[in-house]
């Protein structure tokens, strides 16, 4: 009887490490952690799922957020809203998010041209 409770306590703290390893269910579609080299979870890649025009006004929504020209976007700043793609910039690189695809550009050394 006491080996029975053994082991259901077992398959039980078994079943719950397995369940803590899983993927959220409720995380955005698109959305994964990526680690470091400190192993620390860096900023998630971003998802434009929509452009908003209004005469003139243009909206970007990211990851379910409403963001417009000149606001900040992570440690990045909203520099273009086209019709199918925005641009994003910092000090070290500019991103560009397009509407239907799932790649996002990076070019590095602003200041270097490449």
């Amino acid at each position: 009887m006491v080996s029975n409770y053994k082991l259901l306590i077992a398959l039980t703290l078994a079943a719950i490490s397995v369940a803590a390893k899983a993927s959220d269910p409720t995380r955005p579609y698109g959305w994964s952690p990526t680690a470091s080299e400190n192993g620390t979870t860096q900023q998630r890649q971003l998802t434009l799922t929509q452009i908003i025009s209004f005469g003139n006004n243009s909206y970007a929504i990211i990851d379910g957020q409403r963001y417009q020209l000149g606001d900040k976007v992570g440690n990045y700043r909203i520099t273009a809203i086209e019709s199918q793609r925005i641009r994003l910039q910092n000090d070290q690189q500019e991103l560009e998010l397009t509407m239907f695809g799932k790649k996002i550009k990076k070019r590095s050394a602003i200041n270097g041209g490449g």
